[in-house]
Parts: structure tokens; C-alpha cells; sequence
């Protein structure tokens, strides 16, 4: 049985991974995941006992693992050209994490110099490229590998990818994140607009904003990195602001010399660095939820320091938000706030009207030329697991049927009807206050268990009764937080349902996942299971 182990992570340092994705390291590593991306496909599928979808944190973490667990027969499904996952995609000016490095790292594959308390994109993007190296997954990566459709079929998965290959697998793991689908806003005439169109979910190497006039339409998690970037090389810098954001101070610090010696000499300080940094952050869920009274202590905080930063009543005004702390995502950030003390940057609250050719017109009339226009519009959540076509045992599929009825789930990693499907950072798995990789740790420890107790007593899917105990269990903790205050937030569906938000904390995720119970699942009947027609 292969391990994985707890030694010291030694990668490279942060300079060597600030460069574009067409650079020479970049070619090296995609011409690595080469398997089965140019051979020819087989008279039969080729099967394997789990097949992974995606080549970020959860599907790297998860084929880990299963390697630990004795499991070497996987295969990971790749669409892109290179592994990383929103890491590889999001490329903006300004990108990097929101949560401390030493949390938003797998806790078995610990990294001792990361450059500073939050890391780059791309450095967390090479954190994952070294993961890839470290547990010997590179064989197991096939990209160019989008996957179109996955359908149960009598006691396995026929999955096909967009260019025609299929796969089986006897479990079907999709770890294809919750930050994977841009929103494109329906703003009318966006598609006349003849300048730079741009979104930071797809930002391109040769976007250049240097002397221009540019527009950036949302301020959410990724406005607020990208709004401070940009600011001082354009000549103007218009923000489109629906709704203001709660920020509190991120206090960035890089990591010196001394402190990465320490972590890499002695492991253990790292470990209680992390336990740490993890405390601190989970105290913070109890101001969501039963002790809201500390939430206006925060508040008031938080505008002190606004009104330090922001001297005009008018602008300070329209960044004063006006509805509860945590309702919407917090956001953190040391520079935003400031930038719109400079003077070719304008915040501007009046809604759009519409979008022509040069720019944008407001409600009020104004019009705003622009060079360029920036979407940091965000994603959709749930669009990951509803962008392909995933089919269970009754035909029924994770489209618009699931969708509508709240995305369903047990524990956000089982669907009724769905045998041996695993979802990783699923509904209700998100956080508000910690780190996913935390969750996404818990949801493998918890697949892996019912994938090899499947490997013993055969297939099977979770009981609808444990679904509906699950959902109702998320409904009630729910009305107790601040996400049901009432604000229009991503982390609710159109009928106000929570289907995104861990309405708890990651401790009780962990315990909520900590063994599988055999009685919440039935086996899966050959008879009732779908044809195994081609």
C-alpha cells in the first residue's frame, strides 16, 4: 500500500512561477500529462476503478488519497491543457488568496516557504503543479479531456469527453470546483461594445490597460484585488458598484528568510503556525451565527477604518454597506478602500442602463467612454456540476430538474439515485469564514471510506431519507445565521434557498463526515439500474 507520507515540501520559490502560462516551465508540464491525449481510442472504453473530473485542489487531493488507501487504479480527467483549476485560470491583476497560505494548503503536503501570508495565483498554481510531482500523479492526468456527459450504466460509469473518447469507472468523482463558471451579466447592448471586453475569470496575457480608460463592473472578491492592481497604470478607472462590500484589513506580511528555515528544519512549528492561523479564523462562524452580537463590535471597526481611508462623506457614502456583516461574502483587502481617494479613479453607484459601443450609459444618463471594460462579474457556484451531463440510475440527471429542486445532496457529496458519484466542495460545502481545502479534506476521508466499502459489499447511493435529513438539518441551522438576514447573496438561489453555505462550522463538517454510515445508503439492483446500451 502506497503512503502518503509527512515530509518536508520543498518546491521551488514564487519568482519562478510569476510568468505567463506560455512559458517554457508552462510547455514542460503540459507535455507531461500526456497519457492518452494523443493515442488513439480503444475498441473499449478503458476502465479504471475511480475516475476523477478535474485537476485542482479536490481531484489532485483526492487521487492522493486513494493512493494512501491502496487504490492506484484511477484515472484524472483534465479539460484544460495544465493542472491548477481556478488557479490556472485566474490570472488578473492583483490575484491571490483570501485565506492565509498555511491554511489553503492540503494538510498532508505542507509547503514551508511560501512567499508571504497570502499567497499569489500563480504560486499556488506551482503549489499544485509540485503536488502533482510529490504523490506521483502525473501518469494519471489526461488533459485536453473535457467531459460532456457520465452516465450509470449497470454497475459502472460510461463517461465521454467532448472529443469523442470514453472511459468507465466503477465511482465517479467530480472535483471540479465551485469557481470554474463565469457569470456573464445580461446587460443590454454588452455584446456591441467594440473596446477591450474583458473578464478576470478568463483574463488574457495580452491585456494591456496601460493609458486607458477603463470600466470594471462589480466589487466583489475579485474587483477588490483587481481595482487597487490596475489603478495607477490607467488613466482613468471607473467602478461600477451594484451593491457595497464589507472589507476587513487582510495585513499581508511576507514570509522572511528565517521563518521558511524554521518550517523546513522543524515541521512542527508549521503545524502549530497552522493550528493556530485555524483557531483564529474558525472563532469567526460563531459572529454568523449564535453569538450575532459580536458582528456590530466588527462592523463598527470596519467603518472606523473606512472613514480613515476615505475622508469624502459622498464616496465614503456609497461604500458604507447596508446590510449585515457576512450576509454577502467579506471581503479582505488593505488597498481598495484607498483607491478611490485617487483622482482618476470614480466610483460609480447610478445603475447601468445599457452598454453601446464606446461604453456605458447610467440610468441617470451619465455616460462613461471606455477603453476597456472589465467583468468581475464572479461564478456561478452550482454551474460546475450542471454544465454536463451526469445520469443516474432513473434517468433523471444534476441539470435543471436537480438544480430547481435545491441541488440536493447528502452532506454535499452523495445524490440519491446517483451510485458511487462523489462530489468535492458540493452544495452546502462552501465557507464564509475558513478555508475549503479544509472541507474538501473532509469530503475525500468520507468518499474514500464508501468507495472502498463498495469495493466489499458492491455498489450503492445514498438513501433519500438521509438526503431529506440532511437538507432539513441545513434549513433549520440556516435561519439562524446571518445568511438569512435577507440580502441578495450568491451564497442563495433564486427562491432564497441556501445551497451554497456550510451553515457551521468546518469542526462539525469534520464530524458530520467522519465515517460513513452503512444504514444511509441501499444497494444498487441490476434491475433498476440504466441499460448498458452504447
Amino acid at each position: 500500500m502506497s503512503t502518503v507520507a509527512r515530509v518536508p515540501f520543498v518546491v521551488a520559490t514564487s519568482d519562478e512561477y510569476a510568468v505567463s502560462p506560455g512559458a517554457a516551465h508552462a510547455s514542460r508540464w503540459r507535455k507531461a500529462y500526456s497519457r492518452g491525449v494523443s493515442q488513439p481510442q480503444p475498441s473499449e472504453p478503458r476502465h479504471h476503478r475511480v475516475l476523477i473530473v478535474g485537476a485542482g485542489f479536490s481531484g489532485i487531493a483526492m487521487a492522493a488519497r486513494l493512493r494512501e488507501a491502496g487504490i492506484d487504479d484511477l484515472v484524472i480527467l483534465e479539460k484544460a491543457d495544465d493542472v491548477g483549476g481556478t488557479w490556472r485560470d485566474n490570472r488578473y491583476p492583483g490575484c491571490a488568496c483570501d485565506v492565509p497560505s498555511r491554511l489553503y494548503s492540503l494538510s498532508f503536503a505542507q509547503k514551508p516557504n511560501w512567499s508571504r501570508d497570502f499567497a499569489s495565483a500563480p504560486e499556488i498554481w506551482g503549489y499544485l503543479r509540485e503536488c502533482v510531482t510529490r504523490f506521483g500523479l502525473t501518469d494519471d492526468i489526461v488533459t485536453g479531456a473535457d467531459v460532456v456527459s457520465a452516465q450509470w450504466r449497470g454497475d459502472r460509469w460510461r463517461v465521454k469527453v467532448r472529443d469523442g473518447r470514453t472511459w468507465t469507472a466503477g465511482a465517479l468523482v467530480l472535483g471540479v470546483g465551485g469557481l470554474h463558471v463565469p457569470v456573464w451579466p445580461s446587460i443590454p447592448g454588452l455584446r456591441e461594445y467594440q473596446g477591450r471586453l474583458l473578464h478576470t475569470a478568463d483574463w488574457p496575457a495580452d491585456a494591456h490597460l496601460t493609458g486607458k480608460r477603463v470600466g470594471v463592473i462589480g466589487t466583489g472578491a475579485s474587483a477588490v484585488q483587481l481595482v487597487p492592481a490596475i489603478a495607477g497604470e490607467v488613466s482613468e478607472l471607473t467602478v461600477f458598484q451594484r451593491t457595497a462590500s464589507w472589507i476587513v484589513p487582510r495585513h499581508d506580511q511576507p514570509w522572511s528568510p528565517a521563518r521558511q528555515g524554521l518550517f523546513a528544519r522543524w515541521p512542527i512549528t508549521q503545524r502549530l503556525a497552522r493550528w493556530h492561523t485555524y483557531l483564529r479564523l474558525e472563532v469567526r462562524v460563531l459572529g454568523f451565527g449564535r453569538l450575532e452580537r459580536l458582528r456590530p463590535y466588527i462592523e463598527r471597526q470596519a467603518l472606523a477604518r473606512l472613514a480613515r481611508d476615505v475622508p469624502d462623506p459622498v464616496v465614503r457614502a456609497k461604500l458604507t454597506p447596508d446590510y449585515a456583516l457576512g450576509c454577502k461574502r467579506v471581503l479582505l483587502s488593505d488597498d481598495y478602500w484607498p483607491t478611490f481617494t485617487r483622482p482618476n479613479v470614480t466610483l460609480e453607484t447610478d445603475p447601468i442602463a445599457r452598454v453601446d459601443a464606446t461604453g456605458i450609459t447610467t440610468v441617470a444618463g451619465t455616460k462613461h467612454d471606455l477603453d476597456a471594460l472589465v467583468l468581475a462579474t464572479g461564478f456561478d457556484p452550482g454551474g460546475s456540476f450542471d454544465r454536463m451531463s451526469v445520469t443516474g440510475v432513473t434517468g433523471h440527471t444534476l441539470g435543471t430538474e436537480w438544480v430547481a429542486a435545491g441541488r440536493p445532496t447528502h452532506l454535499g457529496i452523495t445524490v440519491p439515485g446517483f451510485p458511487e458519484l462523489y462530489l468535492l466542495l458540493g452544495p452546502n460545502t462552501a465557507l464564509g469564514h475558513s478555508s475549503v481545502v479544509l472541507q474538501i479534506e473532509s469530503a475525500i476521508r468520507y468518499a474514500v471510506q464508501a468507495i472502498l466499502r463498495a469495493d466489499k459489499d458492491g455498489p450503492a447511493m445514498v438513501r433519500p431519507r438521509a438526503q431529506r435529513r440532511f437538507a432539513s438539518w441545513v434549513r433549520r441551522r440556516t435561519r439562524r445565521t446571518v445568511w438569512a438576514s435577507g440580502c441578495r447573496s450568491w451564497y442563495l438561489d433564486e427562491q432564497g434557498r441556501n445551497v451554497t453555505i456550510w451553515p457551521a462550522s468546518t469542526a462539525r463538517y469534520r464530524w458530520a463526515t467522519r465515517r460513513v454510515k452503512p444504514s444511509d445508503f441501499e444497494p444498487v439492483r441490476l434491475s433498476e439500474a440504466n441499460p448498458q446500451t452504447s
